[in-house]
């Protein structure tokens, strides 16, 4: 079996509040010598909803410059306001991420309709690799396994899934259902 381990980074901050890329160079050199294949800055963990947009776009510059491909990175795009989670992705894409992750709309309870418009339409607008995020106890909705084989369907650059969930039996089905007619899902 083919394993790659891609693991969420915290996001270290000053005593000011702002991110200390020092002290994240220190995480990232941490788990590339641990031995992980990938890292995911700008996740949940990685505390994307604090930081503010140009702050973001200073660490996604600065953290994709320093790790300079020793492993593979994505970076968490998502947000509230639509315009500039697709502005985000390009940026990180057009720096070198090799990838994209972006929850959907949070804070109201959406259904598939609008999580298929949103994703559909932010597919469009960006040129590289897009994993989505299921985190329904952050976002009210669940990503279900129907939902993302539509959109693994209508784009090709939608490529994978960080299925953020307490039961297996979501993930069994998202492969049992996704895998066979997309392989390298």
């Amino acid at each position: 079996m083919n394993v790659k381990y891609i693991t969420p980074a915290v996001t270290a901050f000053t005593s000011d509040f702002h991110v200390d890329m020092e002290a994240n160079r220190q995480i990232y050199d941490h788990l590339i010598a641990g031995g992980m294949d990938g890292i995911l800055i700008l996740g949940s963990i990685g505390e994307f909803f604090a930081i503010p947009q140009e702050e973001k776009k200073r660490m996604i510059r600065e953290a994709l410059a320093y790790v300079d491909h020793r492993v593979t990175v994505y970076v968490g795009t998502g947000g509230t306001v639509f315009e500039e989670c697709a502005e985000l992705s390009r940026y990180a894409l057009e720096q070198g991420a090799d990838g994209v992750m972006v929850i959907p709309p949070y804070y109201f309870n959406l259904p598939d309709s609008a999580v298929l418009d949103f994703y559909d339409t932010l597919a469009g607008r960006i040129e590289g690799p897009l994993l989505l995020y299921n985190f329904p106890a952050r976002t009210g909705y669940d990503l279900k396994p129907q939902v993302v084989l539509e959109l693994a369907r209508r784009r090709k650059n939608i490529v994978g899934i960080k299925d953020t969930v307490d039961v297996m039996g979501h993930t069994r089905a998202l492969i049992q259902t996704v895998k066979k007619e997309f392989p390298d899902f």
